[in-house]
């Protein structure tokens, strides 16, 4: 394994940096061959140990100043130590004391004899340092190279690596070139957001999917949940095939699972837009290598060992190919200014069944891969971007600065306006800590290093709308808000969330919020159990409100007679839902089996009557089916011989 050679690397440049200290401090009484040889050998055998510890579970970058190898200053650390101590640390306060007494005499580092191995009583009752050493094992001014290396990691610790962060991040020329590490691109004032793809909007939430995943786990019959479970930070949302999902893997209940089940069986996949999908346990894969298993299993752990430490291993993240088959996406990130400024260099594939790694440049990475770059990272450029692209480095006005409006982790909203562009959407802020409205929306891509700055000033931020949301009058029930996107909607920056209900195993959905941006009032909330009658009911709020928005929907009940060409059925949650379309009509119009008895019995050719309400859906909610003809009921011609009355 690669962390054998470079532990035995920095064994011995720490053993060489002490030994050669041990003669530097000798002068004319160099220690002989032997003793120097046989404490070196029990130093590099010290450092060899505790290196490879720190580098299998510490797995430390090797990137930055020193070409990474600041780790070893907690091996230097370590050796100067047990130099003090002569070998053993029993004897450590027997040696600083011998020091101190050395130093105060002023003989310390005098003729190289101030030895601190070991103190003898002379004729005289006088202390003196024997020259034997502590033991007999070490150089008689091991104390001394000892204390020179504690020095030196102190040194290098608070003065050098403290000169190079001054150097690199301080002062005005640092902070340009840390606001210019994203390309930010700032568009027109009269620039509106992207328009939003209204049938594939984020309505479950993260807590609705952990709560949709555990119950599929419990009903699949497999006991599964004995042994696995699925953790509300794990589940990831990602588009497949053209629709979204939040992909979670199953993960081992305790360390006890994970010693006797060396796999996991696969993973969850929950419905993104529609809580009233049933989620799907995908089984069937042997899932090795994942984070927080055990000993070579962790994945982190496995992709280090497997040679690639020449980067922070960022941002492990489970996603699906659109074959269903799950890889594991890790970001390798490296430094670009000293110790900060951190950029993708590489985008590493990792099978967590088989181990296999594959490197892509950010540019190559497979296109069914969502995001590269991490949450973290894009708060991070938009705070230097914020801060230094139009203000000074000092500033103590706060003029010209922004700051982007994460939430309570730090972390950007993952937008899907169109289901094959995810990006990170961050509103900006002014520095005051009263500002609650925006200064403008940044849309940073997921997969790039590039972002679009759109003035929208005076919208509300994330977490003053999320409130708003909460305390809205048609929220009587007083839910719980979750999920709050900023969607462009019948042309208007909308904020949209799931109404939720807190439980002990996460979040169940209540309904669907939608507000105007621009008009933010508890009052003008809309709120309703499904996004079919939300987006309906706000395209009507935006006409009696005089909205300019082209509005392509009327919000109201509409109407229609036509004949089918294409019917299909399919259940949800135990119902019965027909599909089906219209001549003339691209729409796909859905409606329940409660809706209307006639549509088992119904087929292609057939004329039918329904009533929608209109939103601008490409999916229709259909509210009421008749079928014209052929009639199905009503009076007809009887057969012969029947009467009507009923015969004995």
């Amino acid at each position: 394994m690669i962390i054998v050679w470079l532990a035995a690397l920095g064994a011995s440049i720490v053993t060489g940096l002490l030994v050669g200290l041990v003669y530097l401090t000798a002068r004319s009484a160099h220690p002989t061959p032997r003793a120097v040889a046989r404490w070196a050998a029990v130093l590099w055998i010290a450092n060899f140990l505790f290196d490879l510890v720190v580098l299998y579970f510490g797995t430390p970058a090797l990137t930055g100043p020193y070409w990474g190898g600041q780790w070893l200053l907690w091996s230097l650390l370590l050796s100067g130590v047990l130099a003090l101590s002569g070998g053993s640390f029993s004897r450590l306060r027997g040696a600083l004391n011998v020091l101190s007494e050395e130093m105060t005499a002023g003989t310390a580092f005098a003729n190289g004899r101030g030895r601190v191995q070991g103190l003898r009583a002379g004729r005289s009752g006088a202390k003196v340092v024997d020259a034997t050493g502590m033991g007999g094992q070490a150089p008689h001014t091991s104390g001394i190279a000892g204390v020179i290396a504690i020095a030196l990691v102190f040194v290098i610790a608070i003065g050098v690596n403290g000169v190079i962060a001054i150097s690199t991040t301080w002062f005005d020329p640092n902070a340009k070139a840390l606001a210019d590490i994203p390309r930010i691109i700032t568009e027109p004032a009269s620039a509106q957001l992207p328009p939003t793809d209204i049938n594939h909007m984020v309505l479950v939430s993260h807590g609705t999917a952990a709560y949709l995943g555990q119950q599929v786990l419990a009903a699949s019959g497999q006991n599964l949940g004995s042994t696995y479970h699925t953790d509300l930070h794990d589940y990831t949302l990602q588009s497949i095939r053209g629709h979204l999902y939040y992909i979670a893997p199953l993960i081992y209940n305790n360390v006890f699972a994970n010693l006797g089940h060396w796999e996991s069986p696969g993973y969850v996949a929950v419905d993104a837009e529609n809580p009233d999908v049933q989620p799907v346990l995908h089984t069937g894969y042997h899932l090795r290598y994942l984070p927080g298993a055990i000993l070579n299993q962790e994945l982190i752990r496995h992709v280090y060992l497997s040679g690639y430490t020449n980067g922070n291993l960022a941002d492990p993240t489970l996603e699906v190919d659109d074959s269903w088959k799950p890889f594991y996406t890790i970001s390798l990130m490296q430094p670009s200014r000293g110790f900060t400024g951190e950029v993708v260099k590489s985008v590493l594939l990792v099978d967590p069944q088989s181990g296999g790694v594959a490197e892509y440049a950010p540019e190559k990475v497979p296109s069914w891969v969502d995001r590269i770059l991490p949450a973290d990272t894009v708060t991070d450029y938009l705070t230097w971007w914020g801060k230094y692209e139009h203000a000074p480095w000092i500033n103590l006005s706060g003029t010209g600065q922004q700051v982007p409006a994460v939430d309570q982790n730090d972390q950007p909203v993952l937008l899907y306006d169109t289901v094959d562009a995810p990006v990170w959407l961050v509103p900006m802020t002014s520095g005051a800590a009263s500002d609650t409205s925006s200064t403008g929306v940044v849309l940073f891509d997921t997969r790039g290093n590039t972002g679009r700055f759109y003035p929208l000033s005076g919208i509300g931020v994330t977490s003053t709308v999320k409130e708003l949301f909460k305390s809205s009058p048609n929220n009587i029930r007083d839910y719980d808000v979750a999920n709050v996107q900023l969607y462009q909607i019948y042309g208007e920056p909308t904020w949209v969330c799931s109404f939720v209900h807190a439980n002990d195993y996460g979040e169940s959905f209540q309904g669907v919020g939608l507000v105007d941006a621009k008009h933010l009032n508890g009052a003008n909330v809309i709120f309703r159990a499904t996004k079919a009658d939300a987006l309906a009911a706000y395209a009507q709020w935006l006409a009696d409100n005089g909205s300019a928005a082209t509005v392509t929907s009327t919000g109201k009940s509409v109407t229609a007679q036509g004949t089918v060409t294409r019917i299909s059925s399919a259940v949800q949650n135990g119902t019965s839902v027909y599909y089906f379309q219209l001549q003339g009509d691209t729409r796909i119009f859905e409606a329940g089996l409660p809706v209307s008895a006639e549509l088992p019995l119904v087929q292609p050719g057939d004329v039918v009557r329904i009533t929608y309400l209109d939103t601008g859906q490409s999916t229709v909610s259909v509210t009421s089916f008749s079928v014209v003809s052929p009639p199905l009921f009503g009076s007809g011609t009887p057969a012969p011989g029947a009467t009507g009355t009923a015969t004995p």
